[in-house]
């Protein structure tokens, strides 16, 4: 077959859903040795994001003389499916969360990961236009894909909600996760990664983006009652960090609150396990994969309930509502006092994310394909 995809993401963003996108290109590389994969992407391109893609993923992009900015978009959006039909492409597969417009006149099988409607259950925290463009766009990749790959049951049962789907039409597709996770560091190399972000000895960790739907203000609370604990929070910078160091000298704990905005994938797995827990009280999520990444470093995880999350950590991490300050606190220090319970926690989690590996994303993706291409 000639696969196509997405490949925006795949080439520009090294967290979240550019990872996504990789994986599940690499994976569909190493099972499927005969496939053409093509890649759809604009011109401008980050070197790390491309040295992580199969060099079996061909690159295809805009053939508009003028190639930039809205001129990108516009063919991206409207004109697409004019090339992914020129390159003969058997199925064009969307990655995150939307498909060209007038995709049907491609004859090409279609499917489009939806990774989460977010912005339907938190409008709150969308502008109105980009509320207006996500269901715009994701509404429209709904109604004419002709498979839905969702990654989470909680989705699934979202795009049933909310957008009419037919369950037969969906398929939840967990994702996976990097396997550099599972490998312990060396003492040395956690004592590197230690020096180079200055970690505190013992701390409680939340990693994804600085924003308000990630909620880390709960942990920055909580170490009004943990006195001897400190919290290590990785991800992106908006104006929610700016809000959290305000909250953190007004309870005056800013020594004991670490904010790292640009953290090394690298660096990734001894951070993950130098830590004492994963805090993870998130709003909603479509997923969660930093439990995932957490559960495979060893590092046993606390997170809100309310959307998909208990999907990710299994049934052996601890779930609270994410507003329960208190219940964090009392979860954190009664692992504090049990380590049996804590070593218990650790153990299950390694064994339950075996699900989410390279091979079974690929092989659940395969399965999604064969529905369509069969004859």
């Amino acid at each position: 077959m000639t696969l196509g995809f997405d490949g925006k993401k795949a080439v520009l963003n090294l967290t979240g859903i550019g990872n996504y996108s990789r994986r599940c290109i690499n994976s569909l590389a190493g099972l499927r040795p005969a496939d053409e994969l093509l890649l759809f992407v604009p011109d401008r391109r980050n070197e790390a994001a491309l040295s992580a893609l199969t060099p079996r993923a061909r690159l295809v992009s805009s053939p508009l003389p003028l190639k930039k900015g809205l001129f990108y978009e516009l063919w991206r959006n409207f004109l697409q499916w004019k090339t992914i039909r020129q390159h003969g492409v058997d199925l064009f597969h969307g990655l995150s969360n939307e498909l060209p417009f007038f995709i049907t006149r491609s004859g090409c099988k279609t499917v489009v990961t939806i990774h989460d409607l977010i912005f339907l259950h938190h409008p709150e925290l969308y502008s109105a236009i980009q509320r207006r463009i996500l269901l715009w766009k994701t509404r429209y990749a709904c109604r004419v894909a002709d498979r839905i790959v969702a990654v989470s049951d909680m989705t699934k049962r979202d795009l049933v909600a909310y957008y009419g789907c037919h369950p037969d039409q969906i398929d939840v597709v967990y994702q996976s996760y990097d396997a550099a996770f599972n490998a312990p560091c060396t003492a040395e190399q956690l004592q590197q990664v230690r020096q180079r972000y200055q970690l505190p000895e013992r701390y409680l960790l939340c990693v994804g983006t600085i924003e308000r739907r990630k909620n880390q203000e709960v942990l920055v609370r909580a170490l009004s009652s943990l006195t001897d604990m400190h919290v290590v929070l990785v991800g992106r910078r908006t104006p929610y960090q700016d809000k959290l160091a305000t909250l953190a000298a007004q309870l005056g704990v800013s020594s004991r609150v670490h904010i790292l905005n640009k953290v090394s994938n690298a660096d990734l797995p001894a951070i993950y396990q130098s830590a004492f827990l994963l805090g993870y009280m998130s709003l909603f999520e479509g997923f969660g994969i930093p439990i995932v990444e957490a559960l495979a470093s060893g590092v046993p995880v606390v997170a809100a309930t309310g959307s998909c999350l208990e999907e990710a950590g299994g049934p052996d991490a601890v779930y609270l509502a994410p507003d329960d300050e208190a219940g964090f606190v009392s979860t954190v220090r009664e692992l504090l006092a049990d380590e049996p319970r804590r070593q218990q926690m650790i153990a299950a989690g390694r064994a339950y994310v075996e699900r989410f590996s390279d091979e079974a994303l690929g092989r659940n993706l395969l399965h999604v394909y064969q529905k369509l291409m069969a004859p």
